[in-house]
């Protein structure tokens, strides 16, 4: 078995890969409602300005009837979704991290402990 030190090591190791991850996810995200919000508004000042005006109660209706900005808004939820999953795993790894450091102070007590009884073989 690992001793609990080496353990922490490697889940630290996890712990730092998931959190470059998450910046990439949130990266993806910031693009995907930017994306998103940019056809809309794209949608909402061509309706706007079109021959035939449209009340401004409609533009919203108008802009989530659009197949392009449906299919962007799809996107930026599942984003959106990624982004809050990989914060439930970040907050899974600290205390899996905090357990393992538990764990590592108190194998060091054990050990500061039979180093000093001298009757242990």
């Amino acid at each position: 078995m690992l001793s609990a030190q080496l353990r922490l090591n490697e889940h630290l190791a996890k712990w730092d890969a998931e959190i470059r991850r998450f910046d990439a996810a949130v990266h993806d995200y910031g693009k995907s409602k930017a994306g998103y919000e940019h056809r809309v508004a794209i949608v909402k000042i061509t309706a706007k300005n079109s021959v035939e005006k449209v009340a401004v109660a409609w533009l919203d209706t108008l802009a989530d009837a659009d197949a392009e900005a449906n299919t962007l808004h799809l996107e930026y939820r599942g984003s959106e979704a990624t982004v809050e999953a990989i914060k439930a795993r970040l907050r899974w790894c600290q205390a899996v991290a905090d357990a393992l450091r538990s764990e590592v102070s108190t194998e060091r007590a054990e050990a500061q402990i039979y180093s000093q009884d001298r009757s242990t073989p």
